[in-house]
C-alpha cells in the first residue's frame, strides 16, 4: 500500500490488515482513528505524525521513527517495538500492554497516565521522560536509562529495574512495591512519600536524599546507605537493614518496629520520637545519636553502642541490654521498664 492508499482506507474506516509497510514514509500524516492489524512497519518513518486513538494489533514497528509523534490514547497490544524511536513523542493515556520496547528511544517522551503492563523496556532510553501516574505492572526495565525522569505517582508493581539508571529522578508518591532495585543510586534525589514496601533495595544509596514519609515496610535494605538522608516519618517496619548506614540522618518520628538493624550505624542521627520497638540491634551503633522520646521497648540492644547518646525520656521498657555500651549517654534520663505494664504483659 502507498501513503495515499492508506489515507483512503482510513477515510473509508477500513481496517488495514496483513500489509508489508516496511520503510514507508508517513511523516506528519494524520492517522487518527485508523486500525492496523498484523502489519509490518519496520523502519517506517512516522516523524511528527498524528496517531491519536489509533489501534495497532499484532503489528511490528521495530526501528520505526516516531519522534515527536502524537500518539495520545494509542492502543498497542502485544506490539513489536524493539529499537523504535519515540523521542519527544506524546503517549498520554496510551495502552502498551505486552509491548516489546527493548532498546527503544523514549527520551523526553510524555507517558502521562499510560499503561505498560507486562511491557519489556530493557535498555530503553527514558531520560527526562514524563511518567506521571503511568502504570508499569510487572514490566521489565533491565538496564533502562531513566536519568532525570519524572516518576510522580508512577506505579511500578513487581517491575524489574535491575541495572537501570535512576539518577536524578523525581520520585514523589511513586509506587515501587516488590520491585528489583538492588544497588540503585538515589543519592540526593527526591524520594518522598514513596511506597517501596517489599522492594529489594540491598546496597542502595540514599545519601542526602529526601525520603520523608516514604514506606520501606518489609523491604530488603541490607548495606543500604542513608547518610545524611532526610527521613522524617519514614517507615522501616520489619525491614532488613543489617549493616545499613544512617549516620547523620534525620529520622524523627520514623518507624523501625521489628526491623533487623544488626550492625547498622546511626552515629549522630536524629531519632527523636522514633519507634524502635522489638528491633534487633546487635552491635548497632547509636553513638551521639539524639534519641529523645524514642521507644526501644522490647528491643534487643545486645552489644549496641550508645556512647554519648541523648536518651531523655527514651523508653527502654523490657529492652535487652547485655554488653551494651552507655559511656557518656544520658541513660539516667531514660524511662526504664514499667513494672505494672510488664506484669500486664505477663498476664
Amino acid at each position: 500500500m502507498t501513503r495515499n492508499e492508506i489515507a483512503e482506507a482510513i477515510a473509508r474506516d477500513d481496517t488495514i490488515a496483513d500489509q508489508d509497510l516496511s520503510g514507508i514514509d508517513l511523516t506528519a500524516m494524520d492517522l487518527s482513528g485508523a486500525r492496523f492489524e498484523n502489519c509490518f512497519l519496520g523502519g517506517a518513518d512516522l516523524r511528527g505524525a498524528t496517531i491519536q486513538r489509533t489501534g495497532f494489533k499484532g503489528c511490528a514497528l521495530h526501528n520505526a521513527n516516531m519522534s515527536n509523534a502524537d500518539l495520545t490514547q494509542v492502543l498497542w497490544m502485544e506490539m513489536e517495538l524493539t529499537g523504535v524511536i519515540l523521542a519527544g513523542a506524546k503517549l498520554e493515556k496510551a495502552v502498551l500492554t505486552g509491548a516489546k520496547l527493548s532498546d527503544a528511544d523514549l527520551t523526553g517522551a510524555d507517558l502521562t497516565r499510560a499503561v505498560l503492563d507486562n511491557a519489556v523496556l530493557d535498555r530503553a532510553r527514558l531520560g527526562q521522560a514524563i511518567l506521571e501516574r503511568t502504570v508499569l505492572f510487572q514490566a521489565s526495565l533491565k538496564e533502562a536509562d531513566l536519568t532525570g525522569a519524572n516518576l510522580t505517582r508512577t506505579v511500578f508493581f513487581r517491575a524489574d529495574l535491575t541495572g537501570a539508571n535512576l539518577n536524578k529522578v523525581k520520585a514523589h508518591k511513586t509506587f515501587l512495591r516488590e520491585c528489583a532495585l538492588a544497588h540503585q543510586d538515589f543519592s540526593g534525589a527526591e524520594f518522598s512519600c514513596v511506597q517501596a514496601g517489599g522492594a529489594d533495595l540491598s546496597g542502595a544509596k540514599f545519601a542526602g536524599a529526601d525520603i520523608n514519609r516514604s514506606n520501606f515496610m518489609a523491604a530488603k535494605l541490607v548495606g543500604a546507605d542513608f547518610k545524611g538522608a532526610k527521613a522524617f516519618g519514614a517507615v522501616f517496619m520489619a525491614a532488613e537493614l543489617q549493616g545499613a548506614v544512617f549516620a547523620g540522618a534525620i529520622l524523627s518520628n520514623a518507624c523501625f518496629e521489628a526491623a533487623n538493624l544488626d550492625g547498622a550505624d546511626f552515629t549522630a542521627a536524629r531519632l527523636d520520637q522514633a519507634l524502635m520497638t522489638r528491633t534487633h540491634c546487635h552491635a548497632t551503633v547509636f553513638a551521639r545519636a539524639e534519641c529523645t522520646c524514642a521507644d526501644f521497648s522490647h528491643a534487643d540492644l545486645t552489644a549496641a553502642d550508645f556512647s554519648n547518646a541523648g536518651l531523655y525520656r527514651a523508653k527502654m521498657h523490657r529492652a535487652t541490654a547485655e554488653n551494651t555500651i552507655w559511656d557518656g549517654a544520658t541513660r539516667h534520663l531514660a524511662l526504664e521498664t514499667d513494672p505494672d505494664l510488664a506484669a500486664a504483659e505477663e498476664w
